[in-house]
């Protein structure tokens, strides 16, 4: 650590070497503000013109080093009216004169008292009766009291079902996920039988019931919600109001009351080395469908990555322009990354970048990184519009990821299949331990969402494998056992694997047509690049598959963005076209109802897009917010690809399946037993 202040230091040696030739000429006033922070008693000091880190050390006689320690934000350089802390040096502290009752929180820059109630996890009364006179638009540097709470914990409440439940503290970066994977219970059963997280979500320190028995559904008397922590001594004393106040009102903003320009950058890499970049995905992380384009004008060839990076920037002009006419002022400052991490660091540094109060972009992970962090310590909002990869959530509240990652989409997918209406229901795979894994977890998704039906009893669930390539009878035969003629059998397949999907298709088509078994299957996106299969097969067998992005051509919208498309660039709009499209317009609208502080209210925001879906969640308040919306994709035997309707899912009640070529006493039949 003190490697890296001296290294602070020299980064400063410029300034601070001239600062001390003209310390005759600038005065550092000592400042009278004092504050306590955990313990230890500081100045704030307000930076005013010409001072610098030696000119203030001198006149607070502390070392420059401990008021770095103590400032880390110094390393981008003094700024005028930037706020420090200088510890208070030689004074005794007198009994009593320690107040640790309250934070006191030096005010930056894009913080809200709003952000600070859920920074501190106080709510926003408690602020107010700590600040007399405090005004809701509070100023940078402005010292803000914290109210501290003593919290005691009380013995024991009388709980009668500890042999039922284990009780787990939620630890950092904890979700419903790895709490599935640790005690193999649904996230459905958990917020059952925590009803309080349902409207909290889950909270760091958190004591949730988790039922031993994974299929223990029945119902808790009220008894056992009793809380088992207390806050017996609140250091200032309020009168609850009548109704609670809620963490965040949404619609009390009103563009152009309170800020006239929004400044939007943008980073795209629209210079690389082409050479160095697959031909079907960009490093793997963006989607598929993003097909690579190529342009070529007059005897200049534009590489296949900068054109579509070019298509995104284009995309996004066109929703700019619709801002325009719904009277937003936006100042949009655009950046070439050069798919490096080094050149994104630089950016940093950039007027456009310092002012914005939206980042788009970069679009790779290792030019993400550096911005994310800067967005992060400056409280701006950033996008990634096109990476699908999700570690970079991780303790950064600022991000948001447009393209969902792979499991994430397979989770909503599973969440949008309707399995409650007693369909038959078959997990088709190949018998290769290779995709063991994939298998596992899409079954154990199945399994979950089967247990969250009424009348999940009578849900029948099988399993069938084969290796591809082995005889169409055998294969015909094996899989007829599980399925049923009188009700829809629903044949979910999680694989990429052409050869065994072209194999399973083609005896299934057999399956359908000559033995008359209704089938719908449910694949993986991947599929629509299959070569080696007939397409006709997706129709006859009304294949559905999940997506992140479907465009609807016979949408009104869609037409009219196409029509303003060709008249400014005179091309067609590719995928990365709708893309930036997209992302620019649902963001700025957020802006635009909710101000810069959007992120608080994004689960109320709802905006028609071109080929996206965007319904962003957080696993906690300390994580970022990736989007978890995909389409259904549903080929009809009409020989139309349509969206599938998510909202048409009637529960139906059970009744028995009649099974072809299995004798009654012999029926041999997976049931899951809940």
């Amino acid at each position: 650590m003190r490697n890296l202040i001296l290294f602070i230091l020299l980064a400063l040696a410029t300034s601070t070497v001239m600062a001390q030739e003209a310390e005759t000429t600038t005065k550092v006033k000592i400042s009278t503000d004092k504050v306590r922070i955990d313990g230890k008693q500081y100045y704030i000091h307000i930076v005013s013109q010409g001072e610098t880190l030696f000119s203030i050390s001198k006149a607070y006689e502390v070392s420059q080093i401990e008021i770095a320690m103590e400032n880390p934000d110094i390393y981008l350089g003094l700024q005028v009216d930037q706020a420090l802390k200088i510890p208070v040096k030689g004074q005794e502290v007198m009994p009593g004169d320690e107040d640790e009752n309250y934070i006191y929180h030096v005010v930056r820059r894009r913080e809200t008292l709003m952000s600070l109630t859920r920074k501190y996890d106080v709510k926003l009364h408690e602020i107010y009766a700590a600040n007399p006179g405090l005004e809701e638009d509070i100023n940078v540097n402005q010292v803000v009291l914290i109210p501290k709470k003593r919290i005691s914990t009380i013995g024991k409440t009388e709980i009668d079902d500890s042999d039922r439940f284990i009780y787990h503290e939620v630890k950092p970066r904890e979700g419903f996920f790895s709490l599935r994977r640790q005690y193999g219970v649904s996230e459905e059963i958990i917020r059952k039988f925590n009803p309080e997280i349902t409207e909290d979500g889950l909270k760091l320190g958190t004591i949730l019931r988790i039922p031993k028995d994974p299929t223990d559904t029945a119902y808790i008397p009220k008894k056992s919600y009793e809380t088992t922590v207390e806050v017996v001594d609140d250091i200032v004393e309020y009168e609850e109001p009548a109704a609670t106040l809620p963490t965040v009102i949404c619609d009390t903003f009103q563009y152009n009351r309170w800020r006239d320009v929004y400044n939007v950058a943008l980073l795209l890499p629209f210079t690389q080395q082409v050479e160095s970049q697959p031909e079907d995905t960009l490093n793997g992380e963006l989607d598929n469908q993003f097909q690579p384009a190529s342009r070529s004008k007059g005897s200049e060839r534009i590489s296949p990555q900068t054109a579509n990076f070019l298509d995104f920037y284009q995309g996004a002009l066109i929703a700019l322009d619709s801002l325009k006419d719904l009277g937003m002022s936006i100042n949009l400052y655009v950046y070439d990354t050069k798919r490096s991490a080094e050149r994104a660091r630089q950016l940093t540094h950039e007027k456009g970048m310092q002012d914005a109060h939206l980042i788009i972009g970069p679009a790779y992970t290792e030019c993400l990184q550096p911005i994310a962090e800067f967005a992060l310590e400056q409280r701006i909002p950033i996008v990634s519009p096109l990476s699908r990869n999700n570690y970079l959530l991780e303790r950064n509240p600022y991000i948001f990821q447009a393209n969902p990652s792979f499991m994430t989409q397979l989770q909503e997918f599973i969440n949008i299949i309707d399995f409650c209406s007693g369909q038959n229901i078959v997990l088709v795979h190949e018998a290769d331990s290779t995709n063991r894994v994939m298998v596992e977890s899409f079954k154990d998704m199945i399994t979950q969402r089967i247990g969250s039906c009424p009348s999940s009893r009578l849900i029948h669930f099988k399993e069938v494998s084969y290796r591809p390539g082995s005889p169409a009878p055998e294969v015909q035969e094996r899989i007829s056992h599980s399925l049923a003629l009188d009700r829809e059998n629903l044949i979910l397949v999680p694989t990429n694997n052409e050869a065994f999907v072209s194999d399973l298709l083609g005896n299934l088509h057999a399956l359908s047509t000559i033995y008359k078994y209704p089938i719908s299957t449910y694949g993986f996106p991947s599929w629509q690049r299959f070569r080696n299969i007939q397409v006709d097969y997706f129709y006859q067998l009304q294949l559905h598959l999940f997506t992140p992005f479907f465009v609807n051509y016979s949408d009104p919208h869609v037409k009219s963005f196409i029509t303003k498309y060709r008249d400014a660039f005179r091309a067609e709009p590719t995928q990365y076209a709708y893309q930036g499209y997209d992302v620019m317009l649902y963001f700025l609208t957020a802006m635009k109802n909710y101000g810069i502080d959007f992120q608080f209210c994004i689960s109320n925001h709802k905006q028609n897009l071109l080929q996206s879906k965007f319904n962003f969640n957080q696993q906690n308040s300390l994580t970022g917010f990736e989007n978890s919306a995909v389409h259904m994709i549903h080929y009809t035997r009409n020989y139309e690809i349509v969206s599938a309707d998510e909202t048409n899912k009637k529960l139906q009640v059970i009744s028995p399946i009649r099974y072809v070529n299995e004798p009654e006493t012999d029926r041999k039949e997976a049931v899951l037993q809940y």
